[in-house]
This record gives structure tokens, C-alpha cells and sequence, in this order.
């Protein structure tokens, strides 16, 4: 099934398995409008598909959302859907979310996810369950409200930051790193100010009367006093200051004291700030993020509880702690506690639960600043060595949970750290994770494996980041003895290639989950570990997200694995008993969707294509009757009959926008990437014109020429995708385009094209100007009927060419199925 555009998976994925379900098109209700107010703020929303219990349409049982089969099914998708659901009138107790590859159910309570969507008759006699009180509904509804405008405040937050980080570049000439440095420095008197001072000296008035009357920079002078503060020693150098001159420093004021950090919701300072390390430190403090999806991955399969200690001896800008902190935080809410009790848990949690240590001023900062920001949780970050102790604070068997993504590539040679480890004895310099030459030292991340597990108490639990070199190598062996030996290996997760190279680690990685034993235990009485293969992780190798993400579906059942449950749906994961490697690959087979179920499964979708297939094909051959031979024809410049169209618009930084681009070989339009505005690089976009001619400038040689569809009509285009609509007096005029573009698409007309274009080069200066095109002549058949004939057919033949696609997709699936007939060989 070839799926293109968000409405192709409402009409041909979606409704079909509702109705597979019990769940009727009648009792569904489309682009269900909502109106939504916090405070003075109002919008509307609109939910795809909204599925009642009967009929009335009075009592919602299901909220639907769909996304083209282009976007990734993400944390933020999720969290609109879940919000949706809880701003009806009446809360759906469940949402589905799909993009067509991908089908995920929560539960809109606690934003659970489940295996599958009950059927209806299943539903209906559970949903008793789901009545909510009326306190608990006008909760979940404030927090759905809050959620849904905090992009407004993300966008201007988002906004200040960099104006002030442009500010010191622009002023000061300092590189992006330096000029982020010296900016949170100063953010942070700010949120130091607002915390711990009566009397707020962060405004302009102060700062101006300071500088003139005493000749005080009083920001510089908070500085100093955070210094001192032994809340804060550990995270500036002594001899730190604020490198900035006064007349930048207070430009920064002026920008931040309108903004009262202490009444920010913490998800807005969070994301703001989290957007704006990612984008500030691309190529330079990249090494020290984790990814976002490989971060709440590893949480939610650890799944902390109110009151655990938490540590990530390797914090980086804290990842693991700050989402930690989010899914504490959300449990401590959704608990049926009294408010004294919640602000008992709350300051548990942003005091004495988190965790970290760095030993670079620059991302202990960072991580500071950035759990401030999220909500706090600061106060246990620390610059220092990982893989030193902080006495009394973090040593061994001090924490419940350790999660971390140890250094990869760097060695430690320090005789005094390397005493302390039982894998930093001399044998570990053999490890060929440690360059020949270094004898006496040891790979920090082999140092690392052995930190996490020390930190965490007897049943404990550790998520941990490895390369598979220490899982597979026979170099490493020793290592894998004191894993096994020390704990309980639950999981390993091989990760996609992809997963790291945005991040420039071209290593290959796994997740690790291990249960600390109780005992040391060198017999390896161990539990059965669940293994699996995330192929898709949701990366791509330059970084961006991509769709297919099959994390979520791991993780699910992972959960199901430590429930006890034995059988498992996706085709990527077994549980077995240890061998001598720990890594995934060695345990799954290559194809696990193996037996005859799996056979009959592509052998009905084979069928179902091949129908399909045979049905254009024949509809093909009966309209290819229908034309005559002598059919007259009228030649047409295209500039005769149509014109250049597009609304200029400029940019607003904080404003979100699809860019379209158009697919080659008559692919069709899709959405390339959404953005803010300050996030692009030109000034002006054009609005994208539904039904109008758009092609790419650039590969025009290669097909790119499509009608714009009504799904991307609130899109926007570069100048390098030109539209064209019809000239008034042109008849039947959205026929005659649909012409024009598959005269242009074909071989005949794409070699004209080939020979026009000018530039240098074909891939990046080849241009097939607007000029050029409104110069091509058309033949057009002078009969409508014909002409609709003509269109019609090669409609019918670019569905049966992307029929012949899937059907070759379904082909290789099929032997595949097939060859898991055969027996393992390693079993």
C-alpha cells in the first residue's frame, strides 16, 4: 500500500482497522472542532477523528491523530494527541496515534501505552472503568490547556536567548561556545537572583544606578557571590568572571528582566534552553548529548520511583536527570496526595534525588543551567571526575538508579584512579578498546561500566550506553565477567548505526539494563535477558528525526518481558539465557518473523497487491480503447496558458513553518521539514497554492514536476520550487495541469529538460529556470473527453507503478519468511 499524504493513512489505514475493531464510520466523528481558553489566551483545535459509543455522539471512547507517513511518531505527536483527548467535553479515555507504519494506543489517564486498541465490545464493557471525578478531569484539562499554549512561550523564550547569545557575538567577537559560556554566566546571576534574593538586583534601574552612582557592574558582583555560595562552589573555577563589557551585560538585562524565571512553567524553560544548547553546540558540545529518544528510552525501561537516588556519573548537560526529573515529577502530580505531602516529594526531588558529575567547566555548567531552567534538581551536580568520588555524596552503593552514557574513544592513565578499579588492573591495558602504546591506563568507558555498577545499591538498577566491541570482543571477555558477575543482565538493546553519527560517534552501540546482585556471583546463576534489535532508532545519520522509530514498540515489550509474558509481537526481540557475549545480534536471529503465520501474512498482502495491480491494469488497457487514432491536437506554449503564482511572505522568528519539496520521478510533494522561522536561513517563503504546477528548479531533470495537493496547502516553498496556475480563460483547467505534469514527468519531455537546464554542474548548479519552462510547447488533445481519457491513464499507470514497488517490497519480505524456515545456526 503506497501511502503519500496524511489523508491517504486517515482513508486507507486508519478507518479500515477501526472498522476491523467493531468501530463503525458512523460512529465517528471527522475534524472535531474544539475551543480552548487559558486566561486571554484562546485557540481552536481540531481532533482527526473523534470515536463515540454509539450513535448520539455524546460519550467519546477513542481520540484519533494522524500524521503523514513522513513524521515521526514522537514524544511531542504523543503529547498533543494525549491533550486532545482531555480538552473534549467529555475526555476520550483512549488515543491512537499513527502515521501509517506505526500504530500506538495510550491510555489518556496516565499516558500509558498499550499493546493494542481493545474492540469495541471489549471497550464498552471496560469503560465504566475510565469514569473520571470531576476534580480529576478539571486536573487533567488545566494541565492539556497549559501543555497547548506553552509553545507561544517556548517560541519567545526561545527567542530571548538567542538575542542575547547574538548580542555577545556581535559585541564581543566571540565564537559560539565562548559567547554561550560568558551568556550563562549572567542567566545564571539571574536565576540566582530570583532564587535566593529578597531583593531583585536584575533589572536595568539597579544595574544603571550601580555603574553610575558606585561604579558597580552589580551582575558581576552577584557572580562573585555565587562563587561563594557553597550551593554553587563546584560549578565555576575560582578564578571564573564575566568576560563581557558593560554595555553588553546590560543589554542582556534589558532582554531577561521582563522574564520572571521563578513564575515559568518549567517545560518552557526546558525546552527553550535544551533547543538552545542543541542548536549552539552542534560541533562543539555534541559529544556531550545523549539523543532524546535513546534518553527516554533508557528511563522509561528503568522507570524511577518517588524517592529513588538517581546519579549519571557522566552527566554532560544532564539528559538522563533532567528527563528523570520530568517523569518523577509527573508521577509525584498524578498521585493521590495532599499538596503538603507533594511539595514534601517535590523537594525530595529537586534536592536530594538527582545526581551528576562532569569534569569540564563548560558542561557542568551547562547541566546546571539546564536543570535550573527545567525546574531544579541542580543543587547534586558537581564538576569533577566521573570516575572520583565526591565524598559523602557520590560513592559506592549510594544510589538506586545509574544512568549514564559513559566517554567513548578516550583512555585513563591516572595510577591513582586506575588502582581503585578491579577492571584498571594491568590485564585491562590489553583491551583492544586501548591504543597498544598506552600501557598502564584503560579505556574510560570499560572504567565506566564498573563505576555504574558500584554506584548503585544491591538490587539496584543500572541503564548504561556501550559500544558492542565490550559486548562481542574476546578481548573483552573480562569485562562481561564482571557484569555477569556483579549483576543481573535484564536487556540488551543492539541501536542503529545511525544512532550516534548525528552526534559525530560512528561507533556501534547497545543499551545495557542491569539489576545489581545482591552478592557477587561468580557462578552466573543469571536470569533470562531479553534481547533486541532496534534497526530504526529515529535518526537518521546526519541527526534529524526520522519516521519508524522502534524504540517505543521495544520498550513496550521489554515491560511485558519483566511481567513474566513469554510471547512477543515484533520481530526483533527473544529472551534467552546468556552465552559468552551479551550482544543482541548474537541472540536474535536474523529474521525472527519465522513460521508459517509469517508466510501467510505476505502471502495476503501479495494477493491483495497483485489484485490491485490487475484491476488498474485492466482499467488501463479498457481506456486505452476508448482513444481514438486521429485525435487532433492543439500546440501551447506554457506561457500561453499559465502563470507564475506565490504570496511572498517574510518570516516571523517565532513562527513555525512547513517547507515543502517535490519528490523525484513524479513522486509528488511531502513536507521536507518544519521550523521556526529564526531556524531558516532566508528572510521569505513563498505560501504554498493548492492544485497549482510546482516543480524543483534544481532536478527538474529528474521528474520533479507535481500538482501541489490540498494536504500541503498550508505550506510554504523556496524560490527554487516555482508554482503555476492556470490563466482564466484556460477550461478545464485542473485537467489540463494534471496533463501538463505527466507530459513533463515523461521520458520524452525530461530529455528536453535535460538539455536546457544551464549550469555548471548537474547536481548543485543545474537550473531549469521559470523562463525556461513557460518557453516548452505542449500538445493538448482538442476532445475533453479524450484529453480526460489521456489523464486518467497515466493516473492509473503511476498507481501501478507504485503498486510494483510494494509489491516488490512484499516479494522480499515474503522469501525472507521463508528462509526463517531454517534452522539458526546459532541455536
Amino acid at each position: 500500500m503506497h501511502l503519500r499524504t496524511e489523508e491517504d493513512v486517515k482513508i486507507k489505514v486508519l478507518m479500515p482497522y477501526l472498522e476491523s475493531l467493531g468501530y463503525s464510520a458512523n460512529l465517528c466523528e471527522f475534524e472535531k472542532a474544539v475551543e480552548v481558553h487559558e486566561g486571554r489566551k484562546s485557540k481552536t483545535i481540531f481532533a482527526d477523528i473523534v470515536v463515540y459509543s454509539s450513535l448520539k455522539h455524546t460519550t467519546p471512547l477513542l481520540l484519533c491523530e494522524t500524521k503523514s507517513p513522513s513524521q515521526a511518531l514522537d514524544r511531542h505527536a504523543r503529547e498533543q494527541a494525549i491533550s486532545y483527548a482531555r480538552l473534549l467535553p467529555k475526555i476520550a479515555p483512549f488515543v491512537l496515534l499513527t502515521n501509517g507504519k506505526q500504530i500506538q494506543v495510550y491510555e489518556t489517564l496516565n499516558k500509558t501505552r498499550i499493546p493494542e486498541l481493545p474492540a469495541k465490545k471489549e471497550l464498552q464493557k471496560e469503560v465504566v472503568h475510565y469514569l473520571l471525578s470531576r476534580d480529576t478531569q478539571d486536573a487533567l484539562r488545566a494541565e492539556a490547556r497549559r501543555e497547548l499554549f506553552i509553545i507561544d512561550d517556548v517560541s519567545l523564550f526561545k527567542n530571548i536567548l538567542k538575542s542575547s547569545h547574538n548580542e555577545i557575538r556581535n559585541n564581543e567577537g566571540y565564537d559560539p561556545t565562548v559567547a554561550f559560556d560568558e551568556m550563562s554566566k549572567v542567566l545564571f546571576c539571574k536565576l540566582y537572583e530570583e532564587k535566593h534574593s529578597n531583593n531583585n538586583r536584575f533589572t536595568s534601574a539597579i544595574y544603571d544606578d550601580s555603574l553610575t552612582r558606585l561604579g558597580v557592574n552589580v551582575v558581576k558582583q552577584i557572580f562573585e557571590e555565587t562563587k561563594k555560595d557553597s550551593r554553587y562552589s563546584n560549578l565555576f573555577l575560582p578564578n571564573s568572571v564575566i568576560n563581557l563589557n558593560d554595555r553588553t551585560v546590560r543589554k542582556i538585562v534589558t532582554l531577561f528582566e521582563g522574564y520572571d524565571f521563578s513564575l515559568t512553567a518549567f517545560d518552557i524553560k526546558g525546552e527553550s534552553f535544551e533547543y538552545f544548547l542543541g542548536d549552539t553546540f552542534t560541533g562543539g558540545l555534541g559529544e556531550f548529548f545523549t539523543p532524546r529518544n535513546i534518553v527516554e528510552f533508557i528511563v522509561d525501561g528503568i522507570d524511577p520511583k518517588i524517592g529513588d537516588k538517581i546519579v549519571d556519573p557522566f552527566c554532560g548537560t544532564g539528559g538522563f536527570l533532567i528527563y528523570a526529573f520530568e517523569a518523577v515529577s509527573g508521577k509525584i502530580k498524578a498521585q493521590d496526595f495532599s499538596d503538603d505531602e507533594k511539595g514534601k516529594w517535590k523537594y525530595e526531588l529537586s534536592n536530594k534525588s538527582l545526581f551528576g558529575t562532569d569534569w569540564k567547566e563548560r558542561t557542568s555548567q551547562s547541566c546546571k543551567m539546564n536543570m535550573m531552567v527545567h525546574g531544579d534538581g541542580s543543587a547534586g551536580i558537581f564538576m569533577h571526575h566521573g570516575l572520583v568520588n565526591v565524598p559523602g555524596i557520590i560513592q559506592d552503593e549510594a544510589f538506586n538508579i545509574c544512568l549514564t552514557n559513559p566517554p567513548f574513544g578516550s583512555t585513563e592513565n591516572d595510577a591513582s584512579i586506575l588502582k581503585e578499579y578491579e577492571l584498571g588492573k594491568e590485564r585491562a591495558s590489553q583491551s583492544d578498546l586501548t591504543p597498544r602504546k598506552e600501557r598502564n591506563s584503560q579505556s574510560r568507558l570499560i572504567l565506566g561500566i564498573e563505576r555504574a555498577i558500584r554506584l548503585v545499591k544491591p538490587k539496584g538498577w543500572i541503564g548504561i550506553v556501550v559500544i558492542d566491541g565490550v559486548l562481542n570482543n574476546a578481548s573483552t571477555d573480562y569485562v562481561r565477567e564482571y557484569i555477569r558477575e556483579n549483576t543481573y543482565v535484564r536487556a540488551s538493546i543492539s541501536l542503529a548505526k545511525e544512532t550516534f553519527e548525528g552526534y559525530g560517534a560512528r561507533a556501534k552501540t547497545s543499551i545495557l539494563f542491569l539489576q545489581k546482585k545482591e552478592t557477587p556471583n561468580k557462578d552466573h546463576s543469571d536470569l533470562p535477558t531479553f534481547f533486541a534489535i532496534a534497526k530504526n532508532t529515529g535518526y537518521a545519520a546526519n541527526g534529524s528525526q526520522i519516521p519508524g522509530n522502534e524504540l517505543p514498540d521495544i520498550l513496550m515489550e521489554y515491560k511485558e518481558y519483566l511481567r513474566g509474558e513469554t510471547e512477543y509481537k515484533s520481530g526483533n526481540c527473544i529472551v534467552s539465557r546468556i552465552d559468552e557475549r551479551l550482544d543482541a545480534e548474537f541472540y536474535v536471529p536474523s529474521i525472527m518473523r519465522q513460521g508459517s503465520d509469517a508466510i501467510i501474512h505476505s502471502q495476503v498482502a501479495i494477493d491483495s497487491v497483485i489484485a490491485e495491480i490487475s484491476t488498474d491494469y485492466k482499467s488501463v488497457i479498457k481506456r486505452n480503447t476508448e482513444i481514438g487514432r486521429d485525435n487532433a491536437f492543439i500546440t501551447y506554449a506554457l506561457g500561453d496558458i499559465l502563470d507564475e503564482v506565490g504570496e511572498k511572505v517574510r518570516l516571523n522568528p517565532s513562527e513555525q513553518y512547513k517547507q515543502l519539496g517535490v519528490r523525484w520521478w513524479g513522486g509528488g510533494t511531502f513536507v521536507r521539514e518544519e521550523k521556526f522561522g529564526d531556524q531558516i536561513k532566508a528572510k521569505t517563503l513563498y505560501k504554498a497554492v493548492s492544485g497549482s504546477i510546482i516543480y524543483n528548479r534544481l532536478f527538474a531533470f529528474r521528474g520533479s514536476f507535481a500538482i501541489l495537493n490540498k494536504d500541503h496547502d498550508d505550506g510554504y516553498v523556496s524560490n527554487e520550487f516555482p508554482m503555476f496556475l492556470a490563466k482564466p480563460h484556460v477550461d478545464n483547467a485542473d485537467t489540463i495541469c494534471k496533463y501538463i505534469v505527466h507530459c513533463l514527468n515523461s521520458p520524452q519531455y525530461l530529455s528536453i529538460v535535460d538539455k536546457l537546464s544551464t549550469g555548471s554542474t548537474k547536481q548543485s548548479r543545474n537550473r531549469f529556470s521559470q523562463k525556461l519552462f513557460l518557453s516548452l510547447t505542449i500538445n493538448i488533445p482538442v476532445d475533453e473527453k479524450v484529453l480526460e481519457t489521456m489523464v486518467a491513464i497515466q493516473d492509473e499507470s503511476v498507481r501501478l507503478r507504485f503498486k510494483q514497488e510494494e509489491l516488490a517490497r512484499h516479494l522480499k519480505e515474503f522469501q525472507e519468511n521463508v528462509s526463517g524456515l531454517l534452522p539458526n545456526p546459532n541455536q
